[in-house]
């Protein structure tokens, strides 16, 4: 019973679009994501993606990186408040604390990505963590407006 949760989890996160990678000692049961979406910037703009990532481990992780084939650069973002007005901020990591989740979101944390060179209708996308773990997952593509 024990042998067939493993085959289990890594059937359903393969139906969500979502894969792990696993290096080293990593936990492969590590995280989960959900409602993923890649928004395509309009004209050269950069677009983003918006997903939920859970940390399904207990112990603490931290995303250092994001790319995919189809951008020449992603970046962690969030948005803060100073003097009144609102702007984007890079984040160099984020930690996602041991079973808890973050929602990368419009107006806070969101991934943004710079150059998409894709004119497919899909893309897949590889967090990377200090642990060396990795998970890759496919957003839904969805344009402004739309959703």
């Amino acid at each position: 019973m024990y042998r067939i949760l493993p085959l289990i989890l890594v059937f359903f996160l393969s139906l969500s679009g979502a894969t792990i990678v696993s290096k080293a000692n990593a936990d492969a049961n590590s995280f989960s994501i959900e409602d993923a979406v890649f928004r395509p910037g309009i004209s050269d703009r950069p677009g983003v993606v918006f997903f939920k990532l859970s940390n399904i481990s207990d112990k603490d992780k931290t995303l250092i990186s994001a790319q995919s084939t189809s951008a020449k650069k992603i970046e962690i973002h969030t948005h803060d408040m100073k003097n009144g007005v609102m702007r984007m901020r890079r984040l160099d990591a984020l930690t996602i604390d041991a079973n808890t989740s973050v929602h990368l979101k419009p107006h806070g944390l969101h991934l943004m990505v710079f150059g998409y060179t894709a004119s497919e209708d899909e893309m897949s996308i590889t967090l990377h963590f200090e642990t060396e773990e990795q998970i890759t997952f496919t957003p839904e593509i969805v344009s402004y407006g739309a959703k």
